[in-house]
């Protein structure tokens, strides 16, 4: 979540000399990479090397939900041993109707993605920061400095969420078990 991206074109000759499984999570790249928004794998022209795609219909689809890009053998593989799959109720009309237009938006209504990435140029340019996609992290601190920055930012009219990193959590959790033993007066 760095916004940087995979090493794609490496990964796809490594796999072509290892014969690996290559699967992808696409959820930052769905309708913002590409020449068509494919996402990462048609930004970098190798959509035909990447075994299984997964990626979420929440982000700039606007939905609810994700999907699994892959092969008919690799999907009968996933719908008959996949916990998650076999174990979820199938997802509501409204959003596979959403997610259908989200299809059709993206696909007639380019001007969006060029929008994205001309943005990205803008910010590159205004602020410096070596940025290449519309991911962008900034690291402020902990979680009350993030969340101070995120509700100063929206009241700016940019909804910038907070996000606490794990290892920030894991390391609090360590700091509270170091000083459980410590009386507090």
């Amino acid at each position: 979540m760095d916004g940087d991206f995979a090493p794609m074109i490496e990964l796809v000759k490594l796999r072509k000399a290892h014969g690996f499984l290559l699967v992808i999570d696409d959820v930052h790249g769905t309708f913002v990479c590409g020449k068509n928004g494919g996402g990462v794998a048609e930004q970098y022209n190798c959509e035909r090397d990447v075994d299984i795609c997964v990626g979420t219909l929440s982000k700039a689809a606007g939905c609810h939900g994700g999907f699994i890009a892959c092969s008919k053998r690799w999907k009968q593989l996933i719908q008959s041993r996949g916990r998650s799959f076999i174990f979820s109720t199938a997802t509501p009309i409204p959003i596979s109707a959403a997610a259908r237009a989200a299809l059709i938006v993206a696909g007639k209504e380019t001007w969006r993605r060029r929008e994205i990435w001309n943005w990205v140029q803008d910010l590159r340019a205004l602020t410096g920061i070596p940025i290449n996609s519309p991911i962008i992290s900034l690291v402020v601190g902990r979680e009350e400095k993030a969340l101070q920055a995120s509700q100063s930012l929206l009241k700016s009219g940019f909804h910038v969420t907070a996000i606490n990193s794990a290892t920030q959590l894991m390391q609090a959790t360590r700091d509270i078990e170091r000083n459980a033993h410590k009386k507090r007066y």
